[in-house]
């Protein structure tokens, strides 16, 4: 996999850009690198034609301070900042519109993967795709999401995965992403795996590997 690291901010590895037919964007989570994000896109195995755009958190480590279950303004003006950093990195994935949005996903893992999910909320039809390993709604649980959602999130595929024994993000949290996804519109693939601690297991790359193959045909 070749890498390209002359973006600003941004790690790219992958297909050469205006060749690219599918692309994505990689957010690490909490106290993780860009790095280990392209060793998870490595993990996906080599697709010919994709081109992956890996940024980076403005404080290290870290896209916002607290957890993703804190009311919503103890995570800002890191939370806002942190969705307009994964827009930078989608704009850059899409090659400023070449590529549309059926050829545009967003992977994140935990804390990666909760500002994904915040991502489409705040950008709906951006990208058609999104691989959320472990991941939540940013708020206090059982907030009503919806008075601020899009009208609609149709057409948006979500692979959502969690665990009935994850420390970091709760199984009822996951089927509460779910939920709101599902009535939004979005096709939803929930998949909650049983005792599987806090990390990416091989099932899990072996689903999104299905639909990241999709995006490139």
């Amino acid at each position: 996999m070749s890498i390209d690291v002359k973006q600003p901010r941004l790690r790219v590895v992958g297909s050469t850009r205006g060749l690219s037919q599918a692309a994505g964007v990689l957010l690490h989570g909490r106290g993780k690198t860009p790095d280990e994000k392209i060793d998870l896109a490595a993990r996906f195995g080599a697709f010919e034609g994709f081109r992956w755009v890996v940024p980076e958190a403005e404080t290290p480590g870290s896209w916002y301070p607290g957890r993703f279950w804190d009311p919503r303004e103890r995570n800002e003006p890191y939370l806002s900042e942190a969705v307009e950093r994964c827009h930078e990195a989608v704009l850059e994935a899409g090659e400023n519109g070449r590529l549309g949005p059926d050829h545009l996903v967003i992977v994140g893992f935990s804390q990666g993967a909760c500002l994904a999910l915040e991502y489409a909320l705040r950008h709906p039809g951006r990208v058609g795709c999104l691989v959320v390993f472990t991941g939540a709604l940013m708020g206090v649980p059982g907030s009503d999401w919806k008075a601020t959602a899009p009208k609609s999130l149709a057409g948006l595929r979500l692979l959502l995965t969690g665990s009935d024994s994850d420390e970091w993000v709760p199984e009822y949290n996951s089927h509460e992403a779910a939920r709101l996804f599902r009535e939004l519109g979005a096709q939803v693939n929930l998949r909650i795996f049983e005792g599987r601690p806090h990390i990416v297991s091989e099932d899990e790359i072996e689903e999104a590997r299905r639909i990241l193959n999709t995006l490139i045909k």
